[in-house]
């Protein structure tokens, strides 16, 4: 908390003596900053569609929310009604929302995830992973899984691939390992579908290995018999220091920092306002607040989205700069916040037609 109000006076003074002397527009990055020093409350009721890996998470946010701005709520409401906002990865559905806006508003991440009860992590190569997802590899004890985890054995006997997996997990994993290997990723045991869920998953057996989103990951790993693992990824750097391999882990910190990881663009696309991310991976990961390295980043990661339907009013923005807030993407338990730069830009995305915030100038 002390670290975080230090760097908001700290990037409000500078932008202070900054300001002063120049002329609007203000820098994303320093509305947010004042931003998160008050609320902006419009009081009215907005129906929310979300996908149940967030929807989860969403009555710990709209608690905060009317402690904050008792006037101000939400409605989670199912497909088929007619959403105000609509978050999800893919477009909405014309008779659910009409976007107006369309942002950022969480990162998903393409995971490879085991349930194996003999092993308490995981650690593969990318080409590890092409042999398991192509069948070349077919059991545990394979030589080169052993390899890839050190020496190590992880498991026995035979590798049971859940087949179905996720597009944009699949995509998005598939991108990182042409990165990483400059070979296009073959995965002939998987087929994609949009929008996987964690019904689809039914019950993992012991020895599957499966790529899902991190946000079916993280939800199916409550309530598995089988806690699930996220596997590392070996990147092929090597630490200085210790001379271990680098394994970029995909979890919140590894996430993230990909996340710094990802250029944006403004577009106008069909009379809507649309910010959209694309990763560039020769980016140089920014370390997080206190810390002077960056972790290893997991490069396999996708925006989830958030979209203002129709004409939307102002209570609708007012709900949406909420749901962007540094502490409201802080209950988020399925999916990684957005790192700081890239929340900045989807807050000033959103906040159109809200009182901006002022920066007032030093006394002498």
């Amino acid at each position: 908390m002390f670290a975080k109000i230090a760097r908001l006076v700290a990037i409000v003074g500078v932008a202070s003596v900054a300001l002063t002397a120049c002329t609007p527009p203000m820098p994303p990055e320093v509305k947010a900053a004042l931003l998160e020093q008050t609320y902006t409350c419009i009081d009215g009721t907005a129906n929310l569609q979300a996908p149940e890996t967030v929807a989860g998470d969403l009555p710990n946010v709209s608690s905060a929310m009317s402690g904050n701005c008792a006037g101000m709520s939400f409605n989670l409401v199912g497909a088929g009604t007619p959403a105000d906002l609509y978050i999800g990865t893919d477009a909405p559905a014309a008779a659910d929302c009409k976007p107006s806006v369309t942002t950022p508003y969480a990162l998903n991440a393409g995971v490879i995830a085991a349930t194996l009860s003999t092993a308490s992590g995981a650690t593969f190569s990318p080409t590890t992973v092409a042999g398991i997802f192509d069948g070349s590899i077919k059991t545990w004890d394979d030589a080169r899984i052993t390899k890839d985890n050190g020496g190590v054995a992880i498991g026995s006997g035979p590798i049971s691939v859940f087949g179905t997996t996720d597009k944009l997990a699949l995509a998005s994993f598939g991108a990182w390992y042409k990165q990483l290997t400059g070979k296009a990723f073959s995965a002939p045991l998987l087929k994609a579908k949009a929008g996987l869920t964690v019904a689809d998953l039914g019950t993992l057996a012991d020895g599957s290995v499966a790529l899902l989103p991190y946000d079916v990951f993280s939800v199916y790993g409550v309530t598995a018999m089988t806690i699930p693992l996220a596997a590392g990824i070996l990147t092929g750097g090597v630490d200085a220091a210790s001379g271990v391999a680098v394994s970029a882990v995909p979890d919140v910190q590894g996430i993230g920092s990909a996340g710094t990881q990802l250029k944006y663009s403004k577009a106008s696309v069909a009379g809507a306002s649309v910010v959209s991310v694309a990763m560039d991976y020769a980016a140089k990961p920014i370390p997080p607040q206190g810390s002077d390295v960056a972790p290893a980043p997991y490069g396999a990661v996708y925006p989830v989205n958030v979209s203002l339907c129709g004409a939307a009013s102002k209570n609708v923005h007012a709900v949406a700069r909420y749901l962007l807030r540094q502490d409201a993407q802080g209950l988020l338990t399925a999916l990684a916040p957005l790192p700081e730069l890239l929340r900045a830009e989807s807050l000033d995305a959103v906040s159109v037609g809200l009182p901006q915030p002022k920066v007032t100038a030093p006394a002498n």
